[in-house]
């Protein structure tokens, strides 16, 4: 209901309700800095309405195993899914233009990501150990991905890097014990070898 919501002009500031499942209402346009933060949820499906997912919005959400990000939002805060350890699945549609630092960091259940073509910029530690992360394609939108981005992946084996990107971060795969394949265009190697 409304009232378990707390809106500001369309900014959802915090979520009083007792439902582990949760829908965001239409008339909300941005998630504010930890609106959710250590909130036992389970479920959250955010409308296309809004179009930031503020800064830790969902840290530390122990108990969240699904989030549908409906295309509207374009910016993935700084540290918004930190820590939702029971998350397994995100699919980021195509509105997204960047992923914040630490976005997905420690969600170690985390095993599928997909990241839409209009992604530009993957920031600093961004899936940092996701330890259950398999494998990811990185789309030819992305021109920068940041220091650490899948560090401590320990279960990481294989990443395709695409053309379009023009710079990548330090240390993007320390940790990754058993990365085998990592998948680069000799145009990649080219641009980047000088």
């Amino acid at each position: 209901t409304s009232k378990d919501f707390v809106i500001e002009a369309g900014v959802l500031k915090e979520y009083h309700g007792s439902s582990a499942d949760v829908v965001i209402p239409n008339n909300v346009v941005e998630l504010a800095q930890k609106c959710f933060m250590h909130s036992k949820i389970k479920s959250v499906v955010i409308p296309e309405s809004v179009t930031v997912i503020g800064t830790e919005a969902f840290e530390d959400c122990d108990n969240l195993t699904s989030v549908t990000i409906h295309s509207g939002v374009i910016k993935i805060g700084d540290w918004s899914f930190y820590r939702c350890k029971s998350l397994t699945s995100v699919i980021i549609p195509n509105s997204v233009k960047k992923i914040g630092y630490h976005a997905f960091d420690w969600c170690k259940s985390l095993t599928s990501i997909t990241i839409s073509d209009s992604v530009t910029s993957i920031d600093d530690y961004a899936f940092h150990s996701c330890t259950n992360l398999t494998s990811i394609t990185i789309p030819d939108s992305v021109t920068s991905i940041g220091n650490g981005v899948f560090g401590n992946c320990s279960n990481l084996t294989s990443i395709t890097i695409p053309d379009s990107v023009t710079n990548i971060g330090s240390d993007v795969f320390d940790g990754c014990t058993n990365l085998k394949d990592v998948v680069v265009s000799v145009d990649f190697l080219l641009k980047n070898s000088s």
